[in-house]
């Protein structure tokens, strides 16, 4: 099975074609993953992406996720973890209210 971990950072999968743009680990290849992928069409069963489209344009995540549907194989699986936003709003808005009384705000 053939795996990617795209823009992988510090999260180095043992047994996945690791690639970033900037590698931090002779285990990880350099890959601009602005630019086509240097893979052919229908290439890897999976890939993987954690905490990285969030920090892209849309035109630039939409770009990046044409190449890979491309190099996946038909029913391939691309799993991608992103922040959870709602999870995040709620966290932040539960510390307010218990900051509120301290601080005498009233909205």
């Amino acid at each position: 099975m053939k795996m990617l971990n795209f823009a992988c950072g510090a999260r180095i999968a043992k047994g996945w074609e690791n690639i970033d743009f900037s590698p931090i680990d002779k285990n990880v290849k350099k890959v601009n993953l602005l630019s086509q992928l240097p893979y052919k069409e229908n290439y890897f069963d999976v890939a993987y992406s954690s905490h990285f489209l969030e920090h892209l344009t849309p035109e630039n995540a939409r770009k990046i996720l044409a190449e890979i549907k491309r190099i996946l194989k038909p029913n391939g699986i691309l799993r991608i973890v992103v922040p959870d936003l709602e999870n995040l709003c709620v966290n932040y808005l539960q510390s307010l209210n218990k900051l509120k009384p301290l601080i005498g705000g009233g909205g």
